[in-house]
Parts: structure tokens; sequence; C-alpha cells
């Protein structure tokens, strides 16, 4: 990196940045990854979806946050993290209860066509869940369909905590890929009942 750049304070390197100069960029991104990298993995510690999120933030910065007004950057940049970080958070327990609990007296009073919709997604999930490893698909099952909490199934099994949300988390990033656009399909039956 260069030295000259390293010196500069991050107003100087925004200013930099907003006459589109990709070194004041990467000298931006480096000066404070690993910090936003932390802040993100103490809200969601996942550190695949951490390093997405940051990511994201750097790509609004470079693409729009050039022709927005930034005070501090470290602020900016902070909080935009932070947001996003609570967003998946927000995101996950909404799929998690999404996930786990499609009452089946509401799935009989839909039309014809919902019924086969959650016909479909109900094959589909079962078909996900089958594809999942046994360690995987045990610990969501317990999850979803037993109603016990984390430190109840990481009593039975004789595993850390931690090791059943990271299970349950791999459990429900697969479902969520394999439902694809049924997830639509499955929110707007939710808003509907």
């Amino acid at each position: 990196m260069n030295s000259n750049l390293a010196d500069l304070t991050d107003q100087e390197l925004l200013e930099l940045v907003r006459k589109a100069d990709q070194p004041a960029f990467v000298c931006i991104y480096r000066r404070y990854w690993s910090e936003l990298y932390r802040c993100a993995f103490r809200i969601f510690p996942n550190q695949q979806t951490c390093e997405e999120l940051i990511h994201d933030v750097f790509l609004y910065l470079w693409d729009k946050g050039r022709h927005t007004h930034i005070q501090s950057l470290k602020d900016y940049l902070y909080i935009a993290v932070k947001n996003r970080a609570l967003n998946q958070v927000r995101a996950e327990n909404n799929l998690h209860r999404m996930l786990g609990s499609v009452p089946t007296e509401a799935i009989s009073s839909l039309a014809a066509e919902e019924k086969l919709n959650c016909q479909e997604i109900n094959r589909i999930y079962d078909e996900a869940v089958a594809e999942l490893p046994d360690k995987c698909r045990t610990i969501l099952l317990m999850s979803r369909h037993q109603h016990l909490s984390n430190k109840e199934i990481a009593a039975q099994l004789n595993i850390a905590p931690k090791t059943v949300e990271n299970q349950i988390t791999i459990g429900l990033r697969h479902i969520r890929l394999r439902l694809g656009e049924y997830l639509i399909i499955l929110l707007s039956i939710y808003t509907h009942l």
C-alpha cells in the first residue's frame, strides 16, 4: 500500500474515493476491515455472513457512498455494518419461526392452488432436510419439530450449544437455498393467515 495514502485522514481518503481513486478505497478497506468484522461477528457469529455483510457495505460505499455526505467515515461504516448484521439476525429469526411452525390447520383452509403450493413447498422442504448430514438433520429436527432449545439439544447430544447453533444455521441456509422462489409463496401464505 502506498505509504502516503496510509498517512491520510479518513476524510482525505474519502475525498479521493469520491473521485474514484481505487488505491484510496483499498486503503480504507484495509484500515477498517478487521474492526468491522469483529463488530459484525459479535452481533451475528457466522464468518461467511459477516464477510459478506462487510463486502456489501464497502461495495455500497464505492458505488453510492461516493455521492452521499459522510461526516465520519468510521461511524458510517460501523453503523452500516451493525445495521446489516442486525437485519441478518432478524431475517434468520423470522426464517427459523417460519420454517418451524406452518400449522396444518391453516394449510387445510387454503384455496386449491395454495394447497398445491404448500404441498410442493413441503416436498422440497422434506427433500432438503433429507439431504442434510445426519448430525445437522438431527439437530434441526430437534429444534424445529420437537421445539427444544439449543441448550436442551446440546445437553441431549453432549455437544456445545454453539455447535447446535452452527448446525441449525447450516441446515436453515441449505433449506432456504433449496426453497428459493417458494419462500416468497410461503411468505404470502403467512401474511394471509
